[in-house]
């Protein structure tokens, strides 16, 4: 799967980000602080990028983006962006770096080695609103401190997370969701209806249950990928969703027949339903969609259409 496109369009420092400035406020000082303690446990560094970390203007450091913060008025360091840097150490954790980078709007680690679990309080980190930690070695649960901010896109994908996924993300006012490939256990929670999500990927855990009715709420809904994990039950009959252009279930344990208003969202470009148990046969729409190869609807137990399980495996 593609990497999902962030939000850099919205920054809060975006007018400053990037510009040169000295390492002179007590706040950059602090960074430069921790930034140095960090550079101490990096064992790892193939794109040699800590080569530049050296001085007192933590602004000039590859990776790191300053500008004015919009509350106060003071250069502070505001963005982070490690995203594929292969960073790695004994002890490289986010605890003493992450959250201690107070004046943070974006952080983007993704493609590194760091290990332990997510920091259990980020509220001082007022003006963080994207954060993107995937390709790690993190475990423990779902990181509950991101709850006290207002976060707009949370990628979790490829750790080793666990447990539920609380009710609570669903509150929340998260423009995208990627969870993928952890071993996030349990049920979809029921309130996914009201959240205001438009990218929300949980493929490749351990979910079980059914799909709640309430994903064909989902309004702002542009993409879904739930594949991978342990899905039973039929899929919700109705979808009130205009922008729809992704839905993926397969490789789950669904079944049932597929419903044609799903089929009916005109805005789809992919809808994989593949190795799943779903039965009967196509209604008009979804023929139309598997005629142009929106559809994939292989390995099913579909009457009258091509690349089915074998009829011993089906109960039609």
């Amino acid at each position: 799967m593609a990497p999902l496109s962030l939000f850099f369009s919205s920054l809060f420092f975006s007018a400053a980000l990037g510009a040169p400035a000295a390492a002179k406020g007590s706040n950059l000082a602090r960074d430069l602080s921790t930034v140095l303690s960090f550079k101490r446990e990096i064992a790892v560094d193939p794109l040699n990028l800590t080569k530049s970390w050296t001085g007192n203007d933590v602004c000039k450091f590859a990776g790191f983006s300053c500008g004015k913060n919009p509350d106060t008025g003071i250069n502070s360091l505001g963005g982070v962006d490690l995203n594929g840097a292969g960073l790695a150490g004994k002890h490289l954790v986010l605890d003493g770096f992450f959250d201690k980078l107070l004046d943070l709007a974006y952080f983007h680690v993704n493609g590194n080695g760091f290990t332990g679990t997510f920091p259990k309080d980020l509220s001082a980190l007022k003006s963080l609103y994207e954060i993107d930690v995937g390709s790690n070695q993190l475990s423990g649960p779902f990181p509950t401190s991101v709850f006290d901010l207002n976060i707009s896109y949370l990628g979790l994908s490829f750790n080793e997370f666990s447990g539920p996924i609380p009710e609570e993300v669903f509150n929340l006012g998260f423009d995208a969701l990627v969870l993928n490939n952890n071993k996030f256990s349990g049920g979809i929670p029921d309130n996914i209806g009201s959240s205001p999500v438009s990218e929300l990927v949980l493929a490749n855990n351990k979910l079980n249950g059914s799909v709640p009715k309430g994903v064909g709420n989902m309004k702002y809904l542009q993409q879904i990928i739930l594949s991978g994990n342990d899905l039973s039950g039929s899929l919700p009959s109705n979808y009130a969703i205009q922008n729809l252009t992704v839905f993926d279930v397969s490789d789950n344990k669904l079944s049932g027949s597929v419903p044609e208003g799903l089929c009916k969202l005109d805005t789809l470009g992919a809808l994989n339903l593949s190795k799943n148990n779903f039965s009967g046969t196509l209604g008009p729409a979804c023929t139309a969609l598997l005629n142009k190869k929106v559809l994939d609807i292989s390995n099913n137990c579909i009457q009258g259409v091509k690349h089915q399980k074998p009829a011993s495996q089906c109960n039609h």
